[in-house]
């Protein structure tokens, strides 16, 4: 769990460099995190949390 605050944080860092500099309008971003709210509530957030820990993963080992 140390690298999810971090991809947090870079996700959260490129919705705001993309609203300010791409076509990317608030209202979309709005959007993107209102999706990633209701996912979590439902069955699917297992799923989802246990591949993005499987692709986190695979990127820490590349890395090193």
């Amino acid at each position: 769990m140390l690298l999810h605050m971090p991809v947090v944080l870079a996700l959260a860092v490129a919705t705001v460099f993309l609203t300010r500099k791409s076509a990317l309008k608030s209202t979309h971003a709005l959007a993107c995190g209102a999706l990633g709210f209701s996912l979590a509530g439902t069955a699917l957030a297992g799923s989802i949390h246990d591949a993005s820990a499987n692709l986190l993963g695979m990127l820490g080992t590349v890395a090193l």
